[in-house]
């Protein structure tokens, strides 16, 4: 039998070194729902699944790792329904967009928020 010790993803952690520009930003851009901010933290809510929280760190550090040819990527992947928006809501917002591409199994678009976390979503077909 067996057992299931997690049951899931409650909440994923980013760091940010301005917690009021990155609660902005989450919600500005991507459209997260704001669910509270504390002096060293910030709840933010998507449409489906878990919470963001957005962690001050006064140091310099970002989500990502490199993959064998050393593209770099994100720790995990947003799902969306709107990629061509979201790419056009980015680009309104001076985001870098390293990549935006159909991939065969969907649309994908990788990006970087405002302090360097690597951040993609994909649109499965």
């Amino acid at each position: 039998m067996r057992i299931d010790f997690v049951k899931g993803v409650d909440h994923v952690q980013l760091p940010v070194n301005d917690l009021k520009r990155a609660t902005d930003w989450y919600s500005g851009v991507l459209g997260l729902e704001v669910k509270s901010v504390h002096k060293h933290a910030a709840w933010l809510k998507f449409a489906e699944g878990p919470f963001m929280m957005l962690h001050h760190s006064n140091k310099d550090t970002k989500v990502q790792w490199m993959s064998e040819v050393d593209f770099p990527m994100p720790a995990f992947m947003f799902i969306t329904d709107r990629i061509v928006q979201l790419k056009e809501q980015l680009d309104k917002n001076n985001t870098f967009i390293r990549m935006y591409q159909d991939e065969g199994f969907g649309w994908v678009i990788k990006f970087v928020d405002p302090f360097g976390n690597e951040l993609g979503a994909y649109q499965p077909n």
